[in-house]
């Protein structure tokens, strides 16, 4: 399973390797796992959240990277390895430790 997860982060990241398309995704991320905490709260917002997730995520492959969202593809990949990344950025973001394969 490891192996597997890392392989699977390093397909995502092979996606993802503009900086802008980086840096967009991370806050699209953002705006979903908002979207999932304003589901209990307000679908509206929860519905504002979503869109800005795509919005953003969208961008960063059509604009800056000039290829296709991974998860048109692999819709599973893009959401747990997506995630995962949003995570783990954030813990780099906070530590100052790497964790995130190259």
């Amino acid at each position: 399973m490891k192996e597997k997860m890392k392989n699977d982060l390093l397909l995502y990241q092979k996606a993802h390797e503009n900086k802008w398309n980086q840096i967009l995704h991370y806050f699209a991320f953002l705006f979903a796992f908002l979207a999932w905490i304003f589901i209990f709260i307000n679908w509206w917002v929860t519905l504002v959240l979503a869109i800005l997730h795509y919005v953003f995520s969208w961008i960063g492959h059509f604009y800056f990277e000039k290829n296709k969202p991974a998860s048109f593809r692999y819709p599973l990949i893009g959401f747990y390895a997506g995630f995962s990344c949003f995570f783990l950025k954030t813990f780099e973001l906070i530590s100052g430790k790497r964790i995130l394969p190259k």
